[in-house]
């Protein structure tokens, strides 16, 4: 029902013209599972499909009180299946390829023929679901959240994003200290 209500909350800020910050992806759960990727993924999709202006909570567990790198890069993955999804299917000369198809005739193989190659991987593949075969898994008993770890670690020794530059820093240097007077 908590999805029910922030649907329509968004839509009455939008009748209204308000912008509004949809909490989304801020699960109850304690940690990364079912529960947590049920919760994210009805929240989001809630959010999206009534044009939320901005949604936050990604990486958050029990109500907001815990940030988990796991579950960030899971509710990512949530985030891009609905974006994906909500892309819909583009249809036009590239994608429906007739001339291809021409090309190529019944019977032929399409793997092979450039235009495969070229548009083959435009379609979004999730990176953390689980598509192994059976006896493949068995072998591991790994799976999303193994992947969501390991992939933050990386991510946390190998990431090093470029500094600000030095006109950005004095501008927030400023509005800190402003806040900071403010607060004493």
């Amino acid at each position: 029902m908590d999805y029910l209500f922030g649907a329509a909350t968004n839509l009455l800020a939008d009748y209204y013209h308000l912008p509004l910050s949809m909490g989304a992806f801020a699960t109850g759960a304690k940690e990364p599972g079912w529960q947590s990727a049920i919760d994210n993924t009805m929240s989001a999709l809630m959010a999206v499909s009534t044009g939320a202006d901005m949604l936050l909570g990604a990486g958050l567990l029990h109500g907001s009180r815990i940030f988990a790198y796991d579950m960030l890069l899971m509710d990512v993955e949530i985030w891009e299946m609905l974006r994906s999804t909500f892309r819909g299917i583009g249809i036009d000369e590239n994608t429906l390829a007739l001339d291809v198809i021409r090309d190529v005739g019944p019977g032929g193989n399409y793997l092979e023929h450039s235009h495969t190659l070229r548009n083959m991987r435009n379609l979004w593949q999730p990176s953390l679901m689980d598509r192994r075969p059976y006896q493949a898994w068995l072998e591991k008993r790994d799976g999303p959240r193994d992947w969501a770890l390991e992939k933050a670690r990386l991510i946390l020794n190998t990431h090093h994003p470029e500094p600000l530059e030095m006109k950005t820093r004095v501008e927030l240097d400023k509005i800190i200290q402003k806040c900071e007077m403010d607060w004493i």
